[in-house]
């Protein structure tokens, strides 16, 4: 992420807090969204941290540092909250299968599949203890090396597809909703939950 996205989050971190402050904690929106009340605010479970959400602040409750990018997405999945829950069919879907996502998918590639590619062809090993110190779940495929489920937010599953390089095939990895990811969260905010996980697995390498 250069430096002109960072400045652009920062950006729409105000926004959203601004917006935020109209936002009102109810028991129904936390059951529909998987969040926890704690007094005036929410705790949600953002992959393996917990993360405090209230109109003053974004924090993660072990104090580990948080982007704005991240805070906005929190902020965004609590902004958006639907009128009800909106279940899932289990169709797993491509981020380029989500409405008007066209523009966003080239970007999408490049800071997802295609590090994850470059960082673990020929590591397939590698991939396994991080997906696995990183909580995913291992889930069973004849179609792939491995496919790992992630849990993004509540309602925000991720699943990882790799398939290893061998002989003349280059290694390939897909990332994968399920079809009702979009109804929780826009389409940028969607990538940032790759992204972040992207960077998670490649940190940790």
């Amino acid at each position: 992420m250069n430096m002109q996205s960072f400045q652009a989050f920062d950006e729409k971190l105000k926004e959203c807090m601004l917006e935020f402050q109209e936002f009102v904690f109810s028991p129904e929106k936390a059951d529909i969204l998987g969040a926890r009340i704690s007094g005036q605010a929410f705790v949600i479970d953002f992959f393996n941290r917990k993360i405090l959400v209230s109109k003053q602040e974004v924090i993660d409750t072990e104090s580990s540092d948080l982007t704005s990018a991240v805070r906005v997405l929190l902020l965004k999945y609590l902004l958006q909250c639907p009128d009800h829950i909106h279940e899932t069919t289990n169709k797993l879907v491509t981020f380029r299968e989500f409405s008007n996502a066209g523009a966003l998918f080239s970007s999408f590639t490049t800071n997802t599949a295609k590090i994850i590619e470059t960082t673990f062809s020929g590591n397939l090993a590698n991939l396994k203890q991080q997906c696995n110190r990183l909580g995913g779940t291992l889930v069973e495929t004849a179609s792939h090396d491995i496919s790992v489920r992630f849990r993004a937010l509540h309602r925000i599953p991720i699943i990882l597809n790799f398939n290893d390089r061998e002989e003349s095939l280059p290694a390939n990895a897909s990332f994968l909703y399920h079809d009702n990811a979009d109804k929780y969260l826009d389409l940028e905010s969607l990538m940032v939950t790759c992204t972040y996980l992207t960077g998670l697995l490649i940190h940790t390498h």
